[in-house]
């Protein structure tokens, strides 16, 4: 077995210049070469790096309604639509999500093997791009062990079957057994911690590199797909700091295209555009229906609301366009990850304040009135919802509805062709709520234990 299922079988994406013979002597055409300190660094800005999120999670869950299915459908993305057991049986091109995540480890795999010996720059520049390194791989694991993983349970977190946790560069070199749930975390949350002593303070400048901040938004994060709420509160609360910067008031913009660069936005903490830029989410009715009419979010993001009554499938669309979805973390993220943990904790003011933080700017102004309830179900509920709300389509509600699925939360799933007949169903504690290894990497490594159908 062979690490080139980390691409799909294609050839490797690109040549570092490291002191290894496996690698070719001279500059191939149209490649990067990795030689310098200040190589590395500007390839951590490459947009292959930065474009993490794979934007067809968006359908895997059930805020998203396709009417156009066809009778047999063969699009990656339908298939991913119906959860399909697998998406392609083309096995020579990159399969969804395992590819482009796989795909970036490489990249940062090949930043930690080559940085060492990188010319032209300091000791402190190299530790600096290393932890960078670290933390960008690190989020990467974390998408693919909330995709071909069970969900997290501690009680089976040491058996359950993950991804193999690869760090090597060399395409010859043997695939990693299939990592256990616990120890993929274990690898993610040390990565993590043994990058911060390396990461500079914040990343104001540029939000896509990394920083101490995004450092902990991700750790907060991981802990919040572990259980783990307060340690994951604990690292919210870190990435946000002492003056947690100011969420964008929505009342005070005419339209999206105010919205600052992601780059540069004072309320995201560590920046990934998604891929697949062209694909476009169609709300399902019911999602819709849950916003208050007086919700900017609405006007702001989603096309032909019409008069909120929504009497026609697949006519709504949301569009961020100019202000595109951070698929990495933001501060709204963390404040819902912090009244998440109070609401379970019992500190319903606590949940409450986290909540009305966002809600009061995303209401318009005079109508706007704060939740309030003393009912820990219904604070809950709160919370939950505003998640849907403020995080929609930025890939994280299938994560969300999977730790759902494990406490019994989740009812079963539809979808409908343009007739309103149910084609497909994902009922509850159902298999394919864990993605199959695709059929691209078990052509390599055909002894690859597979997940449940």
């Amino acid at each position: 077995m062979r690490n080139k299922w980390m691409i799909g079988g294609l050839a490797v994406l690109f040549t570092t210049a490291i002191s290894c013979k496996k690698y070719l002597d001279i500059e191939p055409v149209g490649k990067t070469i990795l030689t310098n300190v200040s190589d590395y660094d500007l390839f951590l800005n490459s947009q292959d790096l930065t474009a993490s999120g794979a934007r067809e999670l968006n359908l895997l869950a059930d805020d998203v309604d396709v009417t156009t299915i066809p009778n047999t459908p063969d699009r990656v993305e339908d298939l991913v639509y119906l959860w399909n057991a697998q998406y392609s049986t083309d096995t020579k091109v990159p399969p969804a999500f395992w590819g482009k995540h796989y795909g970036n480890i490489y990249r940062f795999n090949a930043v930690l093997v080559g940085i060492d010996r990188a010319g032209n720059g300091t000791d402190r520049d190299k530790r600096r791009i290393k932890a960078e390194a670290l933390l960008g791989r690190a989020f990467e694991y974390l998408y693919l062990v909330n995709l071909y993983a069970k969900p997290y349970n501690a009680a089976t977190a040491a058996k359950d079957l993950a991804v193999p946790f690869v760090t090597s560069v060399d395409i010859s070199d043997a695939t990693p057994p299939r990592s256990t749930v616990a120890e993929m975390y274990d690898h993610i949350i040390s990565d993590i911690n043994a990058a911060i002593p390396d990461l500079p303070a914040n990343n104001a400048t540029n939000r896509f590199r990394g920083a101490v901040t995004a450092a902990n938004s991700v750790l907060a994060r991981a802990y919040l797909y572990t259980g783990r709420y307060e340690e994951a509160a604990k690292y919210a609360r870190l990435a946000m700091g002492d003056n947690p910067p100011a969420i964008l008031d929505y009342n005070t913009i005419a339209n999206k295209s105010a919205i600052p660069n992601m780059a540069v936005r004072p309320f995201d903490i560590y920046a990934r555009y998604s891929t697949n830029a062209s694909l476009k989410e169609y709300p399902t009715i019911a999602f819709l229906k849950m916003f208050d009419v007086n919700d900017l979010r609405l006007k702001l993001f989603y096309e032909n609301t019409g008069d909120y009554t929504y009497p026609k499938r697949g006519v709504v669309a949301f569009n961020p366009s100019g202000a595109v979805s951070n698929f990495g973390t933001s501060v709204e993220e963390m404040k819902l990850i912090i009244a998440e943990a109070a609401a379970r904790g019992g500190r319903l003011p606590e949940a409450l304040v986290q909540v009305n933080d966002i809600r009061k700017c995303r209401i318009k102004k005079d109508v706007y009135q704060p939740l309030s309830s003393t009912d820990a179900t219904e604070v809950m509920g709160f919370v939950m919802r505003e998640r849907r709300f403020e995080l929609a389509y930025k890939g994280l509600r299938w994560i969300d509805m999977r730790r759902l699925d494990a406490e019994n939360n989740m009812p079963a799933i539809y979808r409908y062709n343009a007739n309103n007949e149910a084609i497909a169903t994902l009922m509850p504690h159902g298999a394919r709520y864990t993605l199959q290894i695709p059929l691209a990497v078990l052509q390599f490594n055909p002894d690859m234990p597979r997940n449940d159908d």
